[in-house]
């Protein structure tokens, strides 16, 4: 028997199928990936929506066989030309989303519409390959909308030819509903789920994302970041925090110089034992220990990068005799670690021989003029000390420029900057700077990393940014070892570029006192607010869903006084959660079931009557059509004893006027009906 709001399903796969809310939901899916795939895969991808709209407008139109197999072979010719092979994550992720666009060229059932948004949810999980922000968890409930909608639109009663089906409001409401029942299962599976030693959604991929300062410099390599305001770690201080100025972030030392670049000497610096080091220095009983946590981004290298001077690391990092930490894989990955540092800490006041070698070398040729000029500005100054000075002084004093747009310099880097142009960025000064000192004869080398950090307002964490990119200098003086020496610092201020100037203002000054203030959260502008509350929100996610590795699951575990259970025992109380939620889920849905619409329980317990009596009524046949087929059906009349009949006659009308009133029934009308049915007794004669 046909209930109302129901479709035969002969009607139902025969019906034309709505292909624009197919393509809606394909299109959601593929969208997120649009911005990490090449340009042409994302125009191949609109083309072939265009050709489906085509098809839609032009319903007579078929998509040509010779069409579908062209884009397969050029999609694939494609892939295998742009990546150069099929596997890893850009090709593969490329391959599946060009065959997922073209998998609708071929949809001509609804299987094909359950295959396309069965696959849809997979292709969903491939944008999470290439960022793992909450924008992008976020928009994942747009697609999942979509493909409802598509599915609500296949098995809707009145056919529907537009990109969102008539009763969007009920399909919003129908994914809301599952998606409340989703979230308890998900947080059982996210925080029992035995955790990995590594990431899920690591993979071998491509290096587009900038990697911060470089374990080599050129003139231009640090400004080049200056502009960047993506950022390179957080930190989080525990107790003590560091006034502005003396923020500066050691990442590694250059020592080495060819003439154009300053790189590290490698196999030269060995492993550097911390605690045996710091007994010798008695300055590290006065400098109070300050304690950080740091969140540092992928850089594609092995440097950490510490709060000057580290005087504790993460268990597995090494650290090296020129003060550089290093773990043993590149960090392609977003990591997490302690350290504690303290300020002011003098470092080697000894200085062996090869090590002075290695400070003080220079190439055998070029920049001439740096070298006789350093010799003889030497000859006038009783120590290093006060040469040093001397040469801070001349930037000082001398029209030098702080700028990040320097002219271009001639071969000789160095004299061209030092006696020419006068104007250049960090890397500029401290290059020159160490080379001056070394031409003198006195030990010098160059520290590469961040100056600097900002304080979110809204949390107790500081932001340090690509743009935070420094160099300086360390100088060793007898008797005192390395000492921190900042050349940009010697700037006069009114010759420091004005886009400068904020970065600027946070360095000590050698010459003048610019103070450091906090920043008011009532003077920051919205855009500003807005950004701070963003990286807030970015932090959380890092913070507790990302970063939910096996040390954190296991704090939480002896929190909540799981700490004795082993993995075993984990996974099955996983599963007993799980089973006693869907058993809960099961009861009220069956519940709800029996409930939600008693008329129509009530018509199948009348149909189930009827078929056990051998009456089979059709499935397109409504409740008043049988019960006028009841009073003039001769061989259907003779079936049933006449009383019966009259009877069930009597149901079926009573039905109908439930089911068609126009007014709202009353419940106990409706259970008073079901009641009639189940009390009917239905006699055949024979």
């Amino acid at each position: 028997m046909l209930i109302p709001n129901q479709i035969s399903s002969t009607e139902l796969n025969n019906r034309t199928i709505n292909l624009l809310s197919v393509l809606l939901a394909q299109q959601c899916v593929l969208f997120p990936l649009y911005f990490f795939l090449p340009s042409w895969i994302v125009v191949l991808n609109i083309f072939i929506a265009l050709v489906v709209y085509f098809r839609v407008i032009k319903r007579n139109w078929t998509i040509p066989t010779w069409l579908k197999v062209g884009l397969t072979c050029l999609a694939t010719v494609g892939v295998v030309m742009t990546f150069h092979r099929l596997a890893g994550r850009d090709a593969g992720v490329a391959l599946i989303s060009i065959m997922y666009g073209l998998k609708i060229l071929e949809v001509k059932s609804n299987r094909d519409v359950y295959v396309i948004t069965l696959l849809g949810f997979f292709v969903l999980l491939a944008g999470f390959l290439f960022s793992q922000s909450p924008l992008i968890a976020i928009y994942q409930f747009i697609p999942i909308a979509a493909i409802f909608n598509c599915l609500t639109s296949l098995q809707s009663l009145h056919l529907n030819n537009g990109f969102v089906d008539e009763t969007l409001s009920s399909t919003v409401k129908g994914v809301s509903k599952y998606l409340i029942l989703a979230i308890p299962m998900m947080m059982i599976l996210f925080v029992f789920f035995p955790r990995l030693s590594g990431p899920i959604w690591k993979m071998p991929g491509g290096s587009r994302a900038t990697s911060g300062v470089s374990d080599t410099m050129s003139p231009g390599a640090v400004s080049g970041l200056q502009l960047s305001e993506e950022i390179a770690f957080r930190v989080k201080f525990e107790g003590n925090t560091p006034p502005a100025a003396n923020m500066y972030w050691r990442t590694l030392v250059l020592d080495d110089f060819d003439g154009f670049s300053w790189a590290r000497t490698e196999g030269f610096h060995g492993r550097f034992d911390l605690q045996t080091a710091w007994e010798s220095f008695k300055e590290i009983e006065t400098s109070s220990t300050i304690n950080y946590e740091i969140s540092l981004e992928k850089t594609r290298q092995k440097w950490l990068t510490l709060l000057e001077t580290a005087v504790q690391i993460p268990k597995q990092s090494v650290m090296s005799s020129d003060y550089s930490a290093q773990v043993r894989y590149r960090i392609t990955d977003r990591i997490r670690y302690k350290a504690s540092s303290r300020l002011n800490i003098k470092l080697e006041n000894k200085l062996s021989q090869p090590q002075r070698v290695v400070a003080t070398r220079l190439p055998q040729n070029g920049n001439q003029r740096s070298r006789e000029w350093a010799v003889e500005e030497r000859k006038k100054h009783n120590t290093d000390r006060d040469y040093i000075l001397s040469l801070l002084a001349r930037i000082n004093q001398q029209p030098y420029f702080y700028t990040l747009s320097p002219p271009i310099m001639e071969r000789d880097t160095v004299d061209s900057f030092w006696f020419d142009q006068k104007e250049g960025f960090c890397e500029h000064y401290s290059g020159a700077f160490v080379f001056l000192a070394r031409a003198a004869g006195v030990p010098a080398r160059v520290v590469v990393g961040y100056q600097g950090a900002e304080k979110n307002p809204m949390s107790n964490y500081w932001i340090v940014r690509y743009s935070n990119a420094h160099a300086w200098t360390e100088v060793w003086f007898e008797d005192e070892g390395w000492v921190r020496v900042d050349p940009t610092a010697a700037i006069a201020p009114h010759r420091v570029e004005e886009l400068l100037r904020s970065d600027y203002r946070q360095r000590d000054s050698l010459f003048d006192d610019f103070g450091f203030e906090a920043v008011d959260i009532e003077n920051l502008s919205t855009l500003k607010r807005l950004q701070f509350w963003i990286d807030q929100a970015n932090t959380g996610w890092n913070d507790w869903v990302l970063d939910y590795g096996r040390d954190k699951q296991q704090d939480l575990f002896k929190g909540l006084g799981l700490s004795k259970l082993n993995s075993t025992q984990v996974v099955v109380m996983m599963f007993v959660l799980l089973g006693l939620f869907l058993t809960w889920v099961s009861w009220r849905w069956l519940k709800v079931k029996k409930s939600s619409d008693i008329l129509t329980n009530s018509l199948e317990i009348l149909e189930a009557k009827l078929a056990r009596k051998g009456i089979k009524i059709e499935p397109s046949k409504g409740a008043l059509q049988l019960a006028n087929e009841l009073r003039g059906d001769i061989r259907l009349a003779r079936k049933i004893e006449p009383n019966s009949r009259n009877e069930l006659i009597k149901v079926l009308h009573t039905y109908t006027q439930l089911r068609y009133s126009p007014n709202k029934n009353s419940l106990s009308s409706e259970k008073d009906f079901h009641k009639r049915v189940k009390a009917l007794r239905i006699r055949v004669l024979d």
